[in-house]
């Protein structure tokens, strides 16, 4: 087992990580303004910025979660959370790349854009990159609270643990469902990979749905197995 030192030394690093691809998705790319005009051209990103910076600091959180939920850590958690680290690193590109046609479709071609997409085969190409790295990043989350079921020292954090788990699966599993509709023909809905991830908050409150109708069965059979 890692000692409460590593531990911590491991967190501080993968906070610095998370902080070093906020730099990347602010920065990438741009050039400092020069003039006024530039300067309002630059603000225009803003939106798909603040877009992507919310979905790095939802995993960001996620990944402080665990730190609470699991204070016992190994050598296994050890390795996912480096695989964290390099996977949020390379999964700015394609967010930001996929924020910034998002936001242009959405404003009607009023913010920037259009000359990351030539054609519908781009823009499924970039909805399956996108769709996969979010699956990947997102497994390895779930990975990281099935460690925490393993690890967590009291039932309490077990089973918020497991809840995290199941989110971050059903996450992955969003991921993999708007990839594979991707390499479907775009053209009749080219919006309707992107569109599949507004379903995750629906399919978490039905899982949390189901959970508290098992405990619910659970309860009335503990206290009357007869009229179970």
């Amino acid at each position: 087992m890692a000692d409460e030192d590593s531990r911590k030394r491991l967190d501080q690093f993968v906070d610095a990580a998370f902080g070093f691809a906020v730099t990347l998705l602010l920065i990438t790319g741009a050039e400092p303004p020069r003039d006024l005009a530039d300067l309002r051209a630059a603000l225009l990103n803003l939106p798909s910025s603040a877009a992507a910076f919310v979905l790095i600091v939802l995993f960001w959180s996620s990944h402080r979660a665990f730190g609470r939920v699991t204070p016992v850590r190994d050598a296994s958690t050890t390795l996912l959370s480096l695989a964290v680290v390099f996977t949020v690193l390379v999964y700015v590109y394609p967010l930001r790349f996929l924020m910034q046609a998002l936001f242009h479709w959405l404003s009607l071609g009023r913010l920037p854009g259009r000359e990351l997409i030539d054609g519908l085969g781009d823009l499924a190409s970039l909805y399956q990159i996108y769709g996969l790295g979010f699956a990947v990043l997102s497994g390895l989350v779930a990975a990281l609270f099935a460690c925490s079921v393993r690890l967590a020292p009291t039932p309490d954090l077990r089973d918020e643990g497991r809840s995290w788990r199941d989110a971050w699966l059903i996450c992955a599993g969003t991921g993999l469902v708007s990839m594979a509709v991707a390499l479907l023909p775009l053209r009749a809905a080219p919006w309707l990979p992107p569109s599949i991830y507004s379903l995750i908050p629906l399919a978490i409150w039905l899982r949390g749905r189901a959970i508290a109708r098992a405990a619910r069965r659970s309860a009335v059979a503990a206290s009357d197995p007869v009229a179970a």
